[in-house]
């Protein structure tokens, strides 16, 4: 036989029906079956069998491909296969790339968990007013994807979860941007500001400096307390109600149920004023004396909770939404919200008054 050790790396039979990878100095673990049309029935050439090749003698006559090699090796395959040998030379053309082991597969399961929670924070990214839950996500989705594509295993989970979360960092970013300006455009719209400055001037100077602003809706609201299930009409037309408590079970993938009780609310607007309302509602809850949390549950049966509508409302047009709160007692609720900040906020409570 040849030299053990010059045998070029590739695939080779290994003696036991099967194809074994060598290395160019070990055989490896890796293993592929044998081409079908190449089987042991095959005439082999006589001086890879280290046989002499007499005139008129039979190919056929060592019917066990290979036999001369040792049987050391993993799996019963012994040291290097001869190197020159074309009876191994037929089975160099090995599946994927010639002379080169399969790429190990498995999975690589903080790559799946970085996928999961950057496209869980990339919807939340996306949505108004719940930008910090995706905020927060996406960050820790980056680092476990980066993480991930350092381990064993199939890398696209990792590197699409990556992508998700750089992707979802920038929308989350604009959509942020965005709410704010409108927000604080709305507030000085309002002539919040204004009055502001205008009763710091009077106190300074104990004089009127101009009338404050009248904004449609803020004749009336302030210091309202109705129960669950009244509705608040505001001078302009505008009404708001907001349900009586009812029980609510988060889906598998909700945030924020960390106290004793969930609860759901569903609140209604109703324009029967002449222009267009843009709601920008941020509802607070307080229970037992205790701030309640509020769940956001994008997989909620029957439809998503805890997100505020944001398209306008036409004239003699309504829109409802559920809010989801976690409360530590349901006996003792007040919740203070309003339309938007052109509108005074009111008061609904189940405490007896």
């Amino acid at each position: 036989m040849s030299d053990p050790t010059s045998a070029p790396p590739g695939w080779y039979d290994d003696g036991r029906g099967q194809q074994r990878y060598w290395d160019g100095t070990q055989w490896t673990e890796h293993t592929a079956p044998l081409p079908g049309a190449q089987d042991a029935t095959r005439p082999y050439d006589s001086a890879a069998l280290g046989a002499d090749a007499s005139p008129g003698s039979s190919p056929y006559a060592d019917t066990t491909p290979f036999a001369g090699l040792p049987t050391s090796g993993p799996g019963g395959a012994g040291g290097a296969p001869p190197a020159g040998s074309s009876a191994y030379a037929a089975y160099g053309g090995a599946p994927g790339a010639p002379g080169t082991p399969p790429e190990p597969g498995g999975t690589n399961v903080l790559g799946i968990v970085a996928l999961v929670v950057a496209a869980i924070g990339f919807v939340f990214a996306c949505i108004p007013f719940v930008q910090v839950v995706g905020l927060v996500l996406l960050p820790i989705a980056f680092v476990l994807a980066i993480i991930a594509l350092f381990l064993k295993g199939r890398k696209w989970p990792a590197i699409t979860g990556l992508i998700l979360s750089v992707v979802g960092g920038i929308i989350g970013t604009i959509v942020f941007a965005v709410v704010a300006l409108g927000v604080f455009g709305q507030i000085v719209d309002s002539g919040v500001i204004q009055d502001e400055i205008d009763r710091q001037l009077e106190e300074e100077f104990g004089e009127p400096t101009g009338p404050a602003s009248e904004e449609p809706g803020e004749e009336t609201g302030e210091g309202q307390v109705l129960a669950f299930g009244e509705t608040m009409v505001w001078s302009n037309g505008v009404s708001m109600t907001v349900s009586g408590p009812e029980p609510f079970t988060p889906s598998d993938i909700s945030a924020g149920d960390d106290q004793a009780v969930n609860l759901v609310f569903t609140l209604t607007i109703q324009n029967d004023s002449g222009e267009n309302v843009q709601p920008v509602v941020f509802s607070q809850l307080s229970s037992g004396g205790t701030e309640a949390s509020r769940i956001f549950d994008v997989g909620a049966e029957g439809g998503q909770v805890g997100i505020p509508p944001t398209t306008a409302i036409l004239p003699g047009e309504s829109i409802t939404w559920n809010e989801a709160w976690s409360v530590a007692d349901p006996g003792s609720l007040t919740m203070q919200t309003a339309p938007s900040f052109e509108y005074e906020d009111v008061i609904f409570t189940n405490v007896p008054r």
